[in-house]
């Protein structure tokens, strides 16, 4: 339950086990919390990121791959998100709020994290595409990985191979012998990437690969028709940190389905509230994507007239609470006659959608003054959005969107004036809710069995962010002071600054001053700087007194990277030098090419300043998880709250089920003193810990041959000619092309790569391999695209050595493709709302590994094939192999 002053949000409260009361503390805020789950990174920051993605991994080439997993699960591909006509290249930012982008962009996301690694990195550009590539050897080596399209490959020396040995010709005897460009791409694809080996082999588990014909042969043919690593650009910005605090009064809900979505009754006209668009649309609509976004919600109602009330606000003057003066509204001037205001801040940790700002309160002559502002440039810039205009009591009832929206804290200024009394004029209550967007591919998740839940804090210190944009005038919004400096039209020149020098032979500057309420204690600067020529220079200065200014950083060679990202924090002076007040002054010297293409200048500007919080007591955290199992019996909605009295605290949650549930929301609040009369209580919802028995093994595969390959079958009965596309020639389940996820039932390439039955009896198709064989496993790939066909109830495997004789070697069963291999990567529409009344969900394609308990002997294998009642079934290949090796893994590696 998430309390405020007025009453009870709808939540959860819930009763179960012993409950432990805890007397109410004295207001004070928790920062720079971290939440995170032991199935996905900690996106903190980009430490933090790089750290936990990469934990276990022993070789620079698995720490790589982990990237690249965890680059293509965190985003969708799509068009790009942009705030203020600006790309979002921050992985931090990006990934917490976003997830919306192409493949110029996760390839400069990956490329942030090879840098953080020690690694050295370049930005690619194919013909039709862009990806990044590593080398972990000081550049003797290059090794491609491409996160949008994920997808990397191997070499024969089982090296991930890099673009130009994708360009060069090589053969072995996967492809016969045959020796031709673009060979590790057809034929050594990473297994989790690819749906079978060859030219028509799919990209399995991109966006959309048989739709979108994500062939093998196309993607090879990006590498073989040539490419240019690019020599002058990083394309990489960073030093973003999600930035998630606690105040007393406020509590912060993750939803992992957007807010405005069906049955929410939220109006068309109104879902812009719960979205940042993409090309003017909800990122979720874009491309049919439906699994992107998910909303957040702040709700802040500060108790204005109690004696602790101060210590919520984020700056104040002139201001007098009711319980300090005994009288008037709960806020009031301390003064007749003197302006007082008191300025309250939303720190989103996401970016902002829009905001609601409710209050109640009083004004009673006309010559006195209520209003409201707010800023979403750290107090920089402020825009009016509400004033009063006639005496008596007010209420404020405001929607805010572009007065707030696109950045990830925004301040509201209530500024107030008693012209006579102080009692005539003021606010008694006041509540602002906050909506946020997220990217729900990136929220600390449960899954299927044991989950293990971290929560800890980083530095408590408070923190104001300002992230101008430069183009087309626009830094003028934000600028403190500047002298002949020039601004292009579009940001994002990479090769170019976007502001910088209008006058040759002269030092031109832009500066930025921004103010905090309390000590500074640390200030980051994050700027990309272009200089292109050793007779100009960009000089980066630092001050916090507008008078001195230290240089911290200066270009005056003409060498690339020509967007070179400085990050550098200068920690301030205590005592009585302390300081709330920070400059950055960017300095740009040419003699030539002012307001031209080469003019020095930056692209790109970040000011984080750490201040002393006004109370760094800690005070217990409540922790709610509300998520829905399914199990064999049905579906069962299930929540936990934890109370964490210290940090670093670690806790498991187990989720029962056949597969992994679906999680609603995550909520955490600081403890509240509770209504008379209740008792609070921690722990499960039902009061039942499912233990950790439905933990699934986390296993991978080593397949041997396919001794199935092109080998005759028979089927017990014939496949649907009603489908549109039947095994009419008996050669489909056997001849080596597998289908990837899809909803295409007839189209052209679908059909080599499955077929369909009817609904009915069990099939069983025996296959026939040429001989006495060892039989170590088998795989069984399925097609489910519709509510018609689906993948088989379940199959059993059977061996013979005379086709009458039959030794069983195993059973494959639907909801197993629930619990994968540790390597298996879903393609990105796995749980688009879409298919979700499809048994397989958006599991469309599946391939079914099955290891025999031991190797059996025999020519004949059966695969008896029963379909889920009342639909028919899709049969894409059946594999053979004349061994396997499974390897058990961490139970969260691969997570």
């Amino acid at each position: 339950m998430c309390r405020t002053r007025s009453g009870w949000l709808p939540a959860i409260f819930v009763v179960s086990g012993a409950a432990v009361m805890f007397p109410a503390p004295a207001p004070a805020a928790v920062y720079n919390l971290h939440l995170s789950t032991d199935n996905g990174p900690d996106y903190t920051d980009l430490e933090s990121f790089v750290r936990s993605v990469t934990e276990g991994c022993r070789t620079p080439q698995e720490k790589c791959i982990a990237v690249w997993r965890w680059g293509r699960r965190s985003r969708r591909q799509t068009s790009c998100a942009q705030e203020d006509g600006r790309l979002i290249w921050d992985p931090i930012l990006h990934y917490n709020s976003y997830g919306a982008m192409n493949c110029g962009v996760i390839s400069a996301l990956n490329m942030v994290s090879y840098l953080q690694l020690g690694y050295r990195a370049r930005y690619v550009q194919l013909g039709d595409h862009t990806v990044s590539e590593v080398s972990w050897d000081d550049g003797r080596s290059w090794h491609l990985f491409d996160s949008s399209m994920s997808f990397f490959c191997y070499n024969h020396r089982g090296e991930v191979a890099g673009c130009q040995e994708i360009q060069e010709a090589h053969g072995c005897e996967l492809s016969g012998g045959k020796s031709e460009p673009g060979h590790y791409y057809f034929y050594h694809g990473a297994p989790q990437c690819i749906s079978h080996r060859g030219h028509d082999g799919w990209r399995f588990c991109c966006d959309q690969p048989v739709l979108y014909e994500r062939t093998l042969w196309n993607g090879a043919s990006s590498y073989t028709d040539g490419f240019s690593p690019d020599q002058y650009t990083l394309h990489a910005r960073y030093g973003r940190r999600y930035i998630l605090n606690l105040r007393p009064g406020e509590c912060y809900t993750r939803h992992w389905k957007p807010l405005d979505g069906e049955g929410s009754g939220v109006a068309d006209d109104q879902r812009p509230d719960y979205y940042r668009p993409v090309n003017g649309r909800d990122p979720d609509r874009q491309h049919g994507l439906h699994n992107l976004r998910g909303n957040g919600l702040w709700v802040f109602e500060p108790e204005l007239g109690t004696p602790d009330g101060r210590r919520l606000f984020y700056d104040s003057r002139g201001i007098e609470t009711r319980a300090e003066s005994g009288d008037g509204p709960n806020l009031h001037p301390a003064r007749p006659g003197e302006p007082a205001m008191v300025v309250l801040k939303t720190s989103a940790a996401n970016v902002i959608t829009s905001m609601r700002i409710e209050a109640e309160g009083v004004r009673s002559g006309s010559e006195d003054l209520l209003q409201v502002s707010v800023s979403r440039t750290a107090g920089v810039r402020w825009t009016p959005v509400w004033q009063s205009r006639q005496a008596g009591k007010q209420q404020i009832r405001l929607t805010l969107r572009d007065e707030v929206a696109g950045v990830t804290e925004a301040l509201v200024k209530i500024e107030i004036f008693a012209a006579a009394k102080t009692a005539d004029v003021g606010l008694d209550t006041l509540r602002i809710t906050t909506r946020t967007q997220l990217n729900r591919r990136t929220l600390p998740k449960l899954t299927l069995g044991t989950n293990r839940v971290r929560l800890s804090a980083g530095e408590q210190v408070a923190s104001t962010v300002l992230w101008p944009p430069l183009h087309a005038g626009l830094y003028r919004q934000t600028v403190d002071t500047e002298q002949d400096v020039h601004s292009t039209e579009q940001p994002d020149g990479m090769y170019k600054a976007t502001l910088g020098a209008a006058s040759d032979g002269k030092e031109c500057f832009a500066a930025w001053r921004v103010e905090v309420p309390t000590d500074i204690t640390a200030v980051t600067y994050g700027v990309v700087v272009t200089n292109r020529s050793d007779r100009s220079y960009v000089s980066l200065r630092q001050s916090f007194d507008g008078r001195s200014f230290a240089e911290f950083f200066r270009k005056s060679d003409g060498d690339a990277p020509f967007d070179a990202q400085v990050l550098h924090t200068v920690a301030a002076a205590g005592g009585t030098a302390a300081a709330r007040q920070a400059w950055l002054k960017c300095v740009f010297f040419c003699p030539g090419a002012a307001a031209t293409y080469n003019m020095p200048g930056i692209q790109d500007l970040l000011i984080r300043i750490d201040h002393k919080p006004r109370d760094a007591r800690f005070q217990p955290i409540e922790v709610t998880y509300h998520w829905t199992e399914h199990r064999s019996t049905g579906d069962l909605a299930r929540w936990h709250t934890e109370l964490v009295e210290s940090l670093p605290h670690q806790y498991r949650l187990n989720v029962a089920g056949v597969r992994d549930p679906t999680m609603n929301w995550v909520r955490l609040k600081l403890q509240d003193s509770v209504r008379p009369g209740e008792t609070p209580a921690y722990g499960y919802s039902d009061g039942q810990d499912v233990g950790p028995g439905f933990e699934p093994a986390a296993v991978t595969y080593v397949w041997g041959n396919n001794v199935a390959l092109q080998r005759p079958y028979t089927a017990s009965r014939p496949s649907d000619e009603a489908s549109g596309n039947p095994d009419t020639e008996s050669r489909e389940l056997t001849n080596g092309q597998i289908i990837a996820p899809t909803d295409l039932v007839t189209s052209r390439p679908v059909h080599a790569a499955t077929a369909f039955w009817a609904p009915g009896e069990p099939i069983a198709v025996v296959v026939d391999l040429g001989g006495a064989r060892p039989v170590g496993g088998v795989r069984v790939s399925t097609h489910q695209p519709n509510a018609d066909y689906g993948h088989p109830q379940r199959v059993e495997v059977a061996v013979s050595a005379d086709g009458k004789t039959w030794q069983p070697g195993g059973t494959i069963r639907h909801d197993d493709l629930w619990t994968p291999p540790a390597d298996y990567e879903p393609w990105e529409h796995d749980d688009n709302p879409k298919y979700a009344d499809l048994p397989g969900g958006g599991r469309l394609a599946y391939r079914y590994p099955l290891s025999l308990p031991r190797p059996i002997r025999g020519r004949y294998v059966r695969f008896t094939c029963f379909p889920l009642p009342g639909r028919g079934m899709g049969l894409s290949e059946l594999e053979v192999f004349d061994r396997v090796e499974v390897q058990r893994q961490d139970s969260r590696e691969g997570n």
